[in-house]
């Protein structure tokens, strides 16, 4: 019995201390990402960027399996050109952007995040799912290519750690109040007319005719 006991006592010992040595992983694992994207934005400059994205709707349509609406979205990097353009249908009625922004060291950064379908223009966090995620468009093999010509790959790769914090791509990392989120409704978009998603120096996000 004592035996017994003494083996049941190792194998909790055991186990406490592989849960301490996880744990403690885990924390220093967020303290060294919090103090990568920390040092990214003390490096970089802030960002000027006013353009993200360049809007054209096509329309809608209607079938047995539901509604649809069809779009091209250009992502613009700092120089106004365009790096990705993603042209299909989503599920829904209306069209949303979904942006992301993280603030360090008194500088904010914006990423675009998501473009989905929704069937009501004003919708609840329940009604969100799916969708087209775009980091994998503007950030690739190490650098972020919201960064356009005349920046250096140094800053590219800066902003990379900085965009995959903001697009939640650290999983393990809790954002701490680092990240808001902000959705722009395209609802009051016409059909064949280009719009531009910019940014203006307050922060504050508009849809523009162009």
């Amino acid at each position: 019995m004592s035996r017994q006991k003494n083996n049941s006592n190792a194998i909790k010992e055991f186990l406490i201390t592989i849960f301490c040595m996880l744990v403690f992983v885990w924390v220093f694992f967020i303290f060294v990402s919090y103090i990568s994207v920390y040092h990214a934005s003390e490096q970089l400059e802030q960002s000027n960027q006013q353009e993200y994205l360049r809007v054209k709707l096509y329309g809608s349509s209607s079938s047995s399996d539901g509604n649809t609406i069809s779009a091209s979205f250009s992502i613009v990097d700092t120089a106004g050109n365009e790096i990705a353009v993603i042209e299909r249908s989503w599920s829904g009625n209306y069209l949303s952007v979904d942006f992301a922004e993280t603030c360090f060291k008194d500088k904010f950064y914006i990423f675009p995040v998501r473009i989905y379908g929704k069937e009501r223009i004003l919708e609840t966090k329940k009604d969100k799912h799916g969708g087209t995620l775009l980091e994998k468009y503007y950030n690739d093999n190490g650098q972020c290519l919201l960064l356009g010509y005349g920046s250096s790959l140094y800053e590219r790769q800066l902003l990379y750690k900085i965009a995959r914090f903001a697009n939640k791509k650290l999983l393990v990392v809790p954002p701490f109040g680092h990240i808001a989120i902000y959705s722009v409704d395209l609802s009051e978009c016409k059909n064949d007319v280009y719009y531009s998603i910019q940014i203006l120096p307050d922060g504050k996000i508009v849809v523009r005719e162009i």
